[in-house]
C-alpha cells in the first residue's frame, strides 16, 4: 500500500434514515483528578470551561475547544475516591453522546431494533433529557435532547 495522501471522501448522506438527526454531542472522560484534568485542557489546549454541576458524589463539567461550540468533553470527577481504592471505577473514556431532536421517537425506533436503554432521566442543570444504552461490545452511548 502506498503512503499516498488521500483526503477523506464521504459516502452520500442517508437522509431517509430514522436517525438522520443524530449529531455528535460530547465524549465523556471519567477521572479522580477533576481539577487537574480541567486545568490541563485549559492550560495546554486553551479549552474553555462551559459549565460545572454536581450529581450526588460526581462533579461534572463541560469543556470546549477554544474556537468550537459544536463539540464538548464532559469531565466526570469522582470525589474522594482514589482510582486504586474503587475496583469498578474505570478511568478514561466513559461514553459517547449524540444529540437528537426527539428523544422519545429515537428511543421508539431503537426499541423496534431491539436496542433498549438502560437508564433515562432529565438533567435540568444543563437543560437536557438523556438516555443511555450499550452497544454489543460494551461501549456506552448517550442520547441527549434539549429540554424545551
Amino acid at each position: 500500500m502506498e503512503n499516498k495522501i488521500r483526503p477523506l471522501s464521504y459516502s452520500d448522506k442517508n437522509t431517509a434514515s430514522q436517525f438522520k438527526d443524530l449529531k455528535a454531542g460530547h465524549v465523556a472522560i471519567r477521572t479522580t483528578e477533576y481539577d487537574a484534568i480541567i486545568k490541563w485542557y485549559k492550560d495546554k489546549l486553551d479549552f474553555r470551561l462551559i459549565r460545572e454541576w454536581e450529581v450526588g458524589e460526581i462533579q461534572l463539567a463541560f469543556i470546549a475547544p477554544p474556537n468550537d461550540n459544536n463539540f464538548l468533553i464532559e469531565i466526570l470527577g469522582v470525589k474522594g475516591i482514589k482510582a486504586n481504592d474503587y475496583k469498578d471505577l474505570q478511568i478514561g473514556y466513559d461514553h459517547l453522546c449524540f444529540n437528537v431532536e426527539n428523544l422519545e421517537l429515537t428511543l421508539k425506533e431503537l426499541s423496534e431494533r431491539n436496542v433498549i436503554p438502560v437508564r433515562c432521566f432529565k438533567v435540568p442543570a444543563i437543560g437536557k433529557s438523556v438516555a443511555f444504552f450499550s452497544d454489543p461490545f460494551g461501549n456506552t452511548i448517550e442520547l441527549s435532547e434539549d429540554i424545551i
